[in-house]
C-alpha cells in the first residue's frame, strides 16, 4: 500500500466579510495612502479568491505588485510574485508559469536583502514534494527552515518540521521523521496546523503497521471543526487504521463522509487516494464487485496523474533561473571591465583576419547542421514510438494483472490463490520495467538502484504479516541496463525474495531481516539474496515452478544459481550474471 502526506502551502490571513463588506473595504484601501495596508489587504483577496478556484486572484495579485512597483516597495512585489504563483500552482496547474513567478519573487529578495525568500523557498519545497521528489524537497525545506530561525519566525518553521517530517517518513527514517513531527507540536503558534501533524503521525504509524499507536492521532485529524481544513481528505488514513484492526465500529459515518467528499472536491490526487481506501474497505467486509468498480476508478486516476507529471518542468525553470542569474553577473562584470576595450579593438582585427578561413568553412557547417536536424528528427520520431510502444506493453500487463487480481476473489482453494498471487507479483514486476520507461527520458535501459528499490517495497508492501515485517536492506550498485538483461533479472529477484518470505521464518521477530546486493564485479554482474532464517541442508528440489522459472532464467543470462545455507543460520541465494548489456 502507497501512503501520500498532508504537505503545507503558505496560506495569507484570510478575509471572511460578506461581499458587500468586502467592497465598502476595498473602496477604502484604494483611497488610502499606506502602501503595505494596501498590498497586503489585495494580497489577502487575491488568496480568498485562490481558495474559491476563481481566477480574479490574479487581478488583485498583479494589482498588488503594481502597487509595490510603483511605489518602489520590494517586499510587496515578493509577495505578489509568490502569490500569483499559488494561483498557476494551486487552480490552473499550469506549473511551468508558477515556478517562474517563483523564482522572480526570490530574485527580488536576493536584490534587496529581504527575509521573505524563506516563504518562496518554502513554497518550491512544496512544489518538489507534490511531484515526489524528495531531495529537492528536503534541500529547500531545510532552506527555508534555517532561514525561518534566522528571524524567528514560528509558523514558519512549524510548516517546514512538518513537511521535512514527511518526507523522511516516506524514505523510511521513521525515527527523525516522528522527532521532527512531535517538535513541531512544541511550537506554539497556528494550533490548527497540529490537525496536519496528528494525521501525520498517525500515517507514521500506519507505516510501521502500528495500528492502534495511529487511532487516537488520526481521530484527533479527522474532527470536524472550522480550522481543520483537510478534515475529510485525512478520513482516508483513519479508514486504512480501522480496516488494518478489523474494527467496524463508527464506520459507517466515516464512509459516508468519504463518500461525500469524493463528490464535492475535483482535487485528482486525494481523490485517487480516498478512491483506493474505499476500494479495500469494501473489500474487507466482502463487497467485491463495488471494490472492483472503486479500484478500477482509482487506476484511472492514477493514469491521470501520471500524465501530469511535472519534474522536468520544473528542472528545467530551476535550470534557466540559476543560468539567468550567471548572465546577470557576467554582464555587472562586463561594465565593470570597460577599460579593456582596446582589447576588444583587438579582437576585431584578428576576426577580419579569420573571416576569410570562417567563410570556406560556412559551407560545410551548413550542411552539417541540416543533416544532423534531419537525424535529430528521425531519432525523435523513434522515440515517440518507442514510448508509446511501452505505453502500449505496460497498459496490457496492468490488464493482465487486474484478471489475475479478480480471479484471486473468486478462487477458493488456497493454493490455487497463492499460485495466483505469484503470478499477478511477476506481471507487477513487469509493469514497473514499462512504466519506468514510459515515465523517464531514458527508453531502452532501466537504473537498476530505481528499480531494485521500487520493486522491492511492492513486494513486502504486497505481503501480510502476522506480527511486525520482516526488516530489508538495499545496497544497490546504480547501473544502467537494458530490458533484456532487466526482466529476467527482476523476476528471479522476485522469486528469490518470495521464496524466502514463505520459507526462512518459522515466526517473524524483530531480528529477522533479508540484505539484498546487487553490483558488478570484474565482468560480471552478481545479485545476492540473505537472510538470518531456518536454513536448509542437502541440495534445493526442483519441485515448484518458481525453481523451474529462476533456471530458466538463469540460462538466458548465462547464469549460475548457487544456495549456500546452514541449518538455523539462514541462507544465501547468489546469481553471478556473465551475459549482460550495460548501457
Amino acid at each position: 500500500m502507497k501512503f501520500f502526506w498532508i504537505f503545507l502551502f503558505i496560506p495569507f490571513l484570510s478575509i471572511s466579510q460578506n461581499n458587500d463588506l468586502k467592497d465598502q473595504l476595498r473602496d477604502a484601501i484604494e483611497s488610502t495612502s499606506n502602501i503595505e495596508k494596501k498590498v497586503q489587504f489585495h494580497v489577502d483577496l487575491a488568496w480568498e479568491y485562490i481558495m474559491e478556484e476563481n481566477d480574479s486572484a490574479l487581478i488583485y495579485s498583479n494589482k498588488a505588485y503594481d502597487f509595490s512597483k510603483l511605489s518602489n516597495y520590494p517586499l510587496g512585489q515578493a509577495i505578489a510574485k509568490e502569490t500569483s504563483g499559488l494561483y498557476y500552482e494551486i487552480v490552473d496547474g499550469n506549473y511551468d508559469r508558477a515556478s517562474s513567478l517563483y523564482f522572480d519573487g526570490i530574485a527580488i529578495c536576493e536584490e534587496n536583502n529581504l527575509d521573505y525568500d524563506s516563504s518562496i523557498y518554502h513554497s518550491l519545497g512544496v512544489m518538489f514534494h507534490t511531484s515526489d521528489n524528495y531531495e529537492k524537497a528536503l534541500e529547500y525545506y531545510t532552506i527555508s527552515y534555517d532561514k525561518a530561525k534566522e528571524v524567528d519566525d514560528l509558523e514558519l518553521q512549524k510548516k517546514c518540521l512538518i513537511n521535512l517530517g514527511t518526507i523522511n517518513s516516506s524514505l523510511n527514517n521513521f525515527l527523525e521523521a516522528e522527532e521532527l513531527l512531535l517538535k513541531s507540536l512544541d511550537i506554539n503558534t497556528r494550533e490548527e496546523l497540529n490537525f496536519d501533524t496528528y494525521a501525520n503521525l498517525g500515517n507514521l504509524y500506519i507505516r510501521q503497521e502500528k495500528f492502534r499507536d495511529a487511532l487516537p492521532f488520526l481521530e484527533k485529524a479527522t474532527i470536524q471543526h472550522p480550522d481543520n481544513y483537510n478534515s475529510e481528505e485525512n478520513l482516508t488514513y483513519l479508514i486504512n487504521a480501522k480496516i488494518a484492526l478489523k474494527d467496524t465500529l463508527g464506520m459507517q459515518p466515516i464512509i459516508k463522509r468519504a463518500k461525500a467528499s469524493l463528490e464535492s472536491t475535483t482535487a485528482l490526487r486525494n481523490n485517487s487516494i480516498m478512491t483506493m481506501s474505499l476500494s479495500n474497505y469494501y473489500r474487507s467486509i466482502g463487497d467485491f464487485e463495488t471494490a472492483l468498480s472503486y479500484r478500477d476508478d482509482y487506476l484511472k486516476m492514477y493514469e491521470s496523474i501520471k500524465e501530469k507529471q511535472r519534474d522536468q518542468t520544473v528542472y528545467e525553470l530551476e535550470t534557466k533561473y540559476q543560468t539567468e542569474k550567471t548572465k546577470e553577473a557576467l554582464e555587472k562584470k562586463e561594465k565593470e571591465e570597460q577599460l579593456y576595450i582596446t582589447l576588444l579593438v583587438i579582437g576585431v582585427i584578428i576576426a577580419s583576419a579569420l573571416a576569410f578561413l570562417l567563410y570556406n568553412n560556412r559551407k560545410k557547417k551548413l550542411q552539417l547542421a541540416r543533416q544532423k536536424q534531419l537525424l535529430e528528427a528521425t531519432i525523435d520520431e523513434k522515440n515517440v514510438l518507442l514510448k508509446e510502444t511501452h505505453h502500449r506493453v505496460k497498459n496490457s500487463f496492468q490488464i493482465v494483472s487486474s484478471l489475475l487480481y479478480l480471479q484471486s476473489e473468486s478462487v477458493e482453494d488456497k493454493e490455487a490463490k497463492i499460485a495466483i498471487k505469484e503470478a499477478e507479483n511477476r506481471v507487477r514486476s513487469m509493469v514497473l520495467i514499462h512504466q519506468k520507461l514510459y515515465n523517464k527520458d531514458e527508453l531502452v535501459g532501466i537504473n537498476t538502484k530505481d528499480y531494485f528499490n521500487d520493486l522491492v517495497r511492492d513486494i513486502f508492501e504486497s505481503h501480510q504479516f502476522k506480527s511486525e515485517p520482516i526488516t530489508y536492506n538495499l545496497d544497490i550498485e546504480p547501473l544502467v541496463l537494458d530490458i533484456e538483461t532487466i526482466t529476467p533479472v527482476g523476476l528471479i529477484l522476485n522469486e528469490l525474495i518470495v521464496n524466502t518470505l514463505k520459507h526462512a521464518f518459522d515466526e517473524v521477530t524483530s531480528k529477522s531481516k533479508i540484505d539484498i546486493y546487487f553490483n558488478k564485479v570484474e565482468d560480471h554482474l552478481e545479485l545476492k539474496v540473505i537472510d538470518n532464517g531456518n536454513g536448509f541442508e542437502g541440495e534445493v528440489k526442483n519441485t515448484s515452478f518458481g525453481i523451474t522459472l529462476m533456471k530458466a532464467l538463469s540460462k538466458k543470462l548465462n547464469a549460475s544459481l548457487n544456495y549456500m545455507s546452514k541449518i538455523n543460520e539462514g541462507t544465501e541465494a547468489q546469481l553471478i550474471i556473465k551475459k549482460y548489456n550495460l548501457l
